[in-house]
């Protein structure tokens, strides 16, 4: 019950982050109000295609920025028939995920479970986790970090363009994972 008050929350703190106007893509022209609300269109945010050879297409919605830091990021991102995110741990943040279209399964902890449209996911800090999409259509889903900063990832190991090459050594995932508090089991 705890956990569930918990990401409520959390959950609560977005919208107040919509409401305030504390967006990356507002940035350029910084034009709303406190009191203003905002809308952050379906093809509005940050793209980045992860890593060298998956590609995983991830949008930053709600990130830091230079003069901000919200409790939380919002993210999307889309995970093609076959595809998915490898078993690891946050050592730095909560997770939160929102499955919007498809079916995923979901590791958390040792128990894998299943993920459908509407489902809600958390998933504390230190906690292991994982996802696969076994299903033949793509899986669409919003995900965020708390605190915030956790987006600055996907910048490291994501490309602006999808035929781009990212061109990590071994090395320099060691190092990127290193320093955002991310695990990944072996």
């Amino acid at each position: 019950m705890n956990n569930r008050r918990t990401f409520l929350q959390k959950l609560g703190v977005f919208s107040t982050l919509c409401l305030t106007g504390n967006h990356n893509s507002l940035e350029a022209n910084n034009v709303l109000k406190d009191s203003d609300g905002l809308i952050i269109k379906a093809d509005e945010g940050e793209v980045r295609f992860i890593g060298n050879t998956r590609k995983a297409k991830v949008n930053i919605k709600v990130s830091k920025t230079p003069d901000y830091t919200p409790e939380i990021s919002l993210l999307t991102e889309l995970i093609t028939p076959q595809d998915g995110i490898p078993n690891h741990k946050h050592l730095n943040e909560d997770e939160f995920l929102f499955i919007q279209k498809g079916t995923v399964d979901i590791t958390l902890g040792d128990a894998i479970q299943t993920g459908e449209p509407g489902d809600l996911i958390y998933v504390p800090k230190n906690t292991w986790h994982g996802f696969k999409n076994n299903c033949e259509e793509d899986v669409i889903m919003f995900f965020g970090y708390s605190p915030s900063g956790f987006e600055d990832y996907f910048r490291q190991i994501g490309t602006i363009r999808i035929d781009e090459e990212l061109g990590f050594t071994s090395e320099d995932w060691a190092r990127t994972n290193k320093k955002y508090g991310v695990v990944y089991r072996s």
